[in-house]
């Protein structure tokens, strides 16, 4: 029975190594770890534990595992859910993370929403970004408005309030600025802003220099908790 076991679980990971071409609505894998490389003008869904894939899919993309990596151009939509999700490609449609941790590069042409305990974001975003996250660093280039509330946590395991540590780190460009809510906004020297960005935090961004302070809108959050945008 044991062999049984792990010959049938061998042949399915190696199964999900191949290669598939379909214009099928629908390639789906439902297992331990697995990986496709396909080129298909339907859609792909992956359940695992570890789920990769690649190559291009003209629809939409569904993806949920503890570790998830997608590296595709993809005509539709794409909603990735898992401990850890990494994505770095084209979405033509709008994205959707929901992460304990969260790495993001390419290009982005739909709305990009973001929901993670620390994410950092590379590559060009056309429509507007909202991000929930502990903590967030902000490269890249956004054409959009950009969102961000940082979410810190209630209380520890005893049932006692935590003090709030959320963190954005702003190092790319917001074309045309946003709003934003944490414990702390740090601009890194490269980060330019061609639109006012509202800041609410417990105390005002240093600025570096060559940005202008008429770009930030500061206002004083006084130690409460950013709303979920």
């Amino acid at each position: 029975m044991v062999r049984t076991s792990v010959s049938a679980l061998l042949g399915s990971v190696l199964l999900a190594g191949c290669v598939q071409a379909s214009d099928g609505p629908t390639t789906t894998f439902d297992g331990l770890a697995g990986r496709r490389t396909v080129d298909t003008n339907g859609n792909v869904a992956m359940n695992g534990a570890a789920v990769t894939l690649e190559g291009r899919v003209g629809g939409w993309v569904e993806m949920n595992g503890a570790s998830v990596d997608v590296r595709a151009d993809i005509g539709g939509d794409l909603e990735a859910n898992g401990a850890s999700v990494e994505v770095d490609g084209q979405v033509a449609g709008a994205s959707e993370i929901n992460a304990g941790s969260a790495q993001l590069d390419g290009v982005y042409l739909g709305p990009v929403e973001v929901n993670a305990g620390n994410a950092r974001l590379q590559g060009r975003y056309a429509s507007e970004l909202t991000a929930n996250a502990g903590a967030l660093t902000l490269e890249g280039d956004h054409a959009a408005p950009v969102r961000f509330a940082g979410q810190g946590r209630d209380r520890n395991f005893l049932g006692r309030e935590r003090q709030d540590q959320s963190r954005l780190v702003i190092e790319g460009h917001l074309a045309v600025g946003g709003d934003v809510c944490a414990h702390e906004v740090i601009f890194e020297r490269g980060a330019t802003l061609g639109g006012v960005l509202r800041v609410r935090a417990d105390a005002a961004p240093d600025l570096p220099a060559g940005l202008s302070p008429d770009m930030v809108e500061f206002e004083p959050r006084n130690g409460e908790r950013c709303d979920s945008l």
